[in-house]
């Protein structure tokens, strides 16, 4: 038998188990419940952080695209400009990357710069685009672990419900 003050430790939701026990396809119920609980969470902040990341790429690349746009073509300066984000606000281009941790030109606090200003500011938001892919092929293959983590259990919940009928079917079967 189970020790229950040990499963109502790690299992909150065990605590009804009266003190001394039940049967073991109920103990072992409750423990799937648990697990898929705590599963469903994880996949929620998964998918949560997946929306952010989306939406910083969204961003990103609208910031390039105003980059891009805004380049001169000749030795003049020109400003960095502005872009709509992913939530609709228009940002400028400049103190965004600035925000977001990506080297961009900066002297006295100007927002315009030169061509080769411009080739390096879109150089480095071109890596953290990059990265940022890279993390997000990563967190799929998260993602994806879980949801298989979850049919699992939803599976062994669901043959733990089948074996425990059939148990009970046998008894009554036996009994009559």
């Amino acid at each position: 038998m189970p020790n229950v003050s040990l499963l109502t430790q790690f299992f909150p939701n065990a605590s009804n188990i009266p003190g001394g026990g039940g049967d073991l396809c109920a103990l072992a119920l409750l423990v799937q419940i648990e697990r898929y609980n705590r599963l469903e969470d994880q996949v929620r902040d998964e998918f949560k952080d997946m929306q952010k990341r989306n939406d910083w790429l969204k961003t990103a690349n609208s910031a390039l695209a105003a980059l891009r746009a805004n380049r001169p073509a000749d030795k003049g300066i020109r400003s960095y400009g502005e872009f709509v984000d992913a939530h609709g606000k228009t940002q400028n281009t400049h103190q965004w990357m600035l925000a977001n941790g990506i080297a961009i030109e900066q002297n006295a606090g100007d927002t315009s710069g030169v061509q080769s200003d411009f080739d390096a500011a879109i150089s480095n938001l071109k890596a953290s685009i990059d990265t940022a892919n890279s993390e997000t092929q990563m967190a799929l293959i998260r993602l994806q672990s879980l949801m298989d983590k979850v049919n699992q259990c939803l599976e062994l919940t669901t043959n733990l419900v089948a074996k425990d009928g059939k148990a009970k079917e046998n008894i009554l079967g036996n009994i009559r």
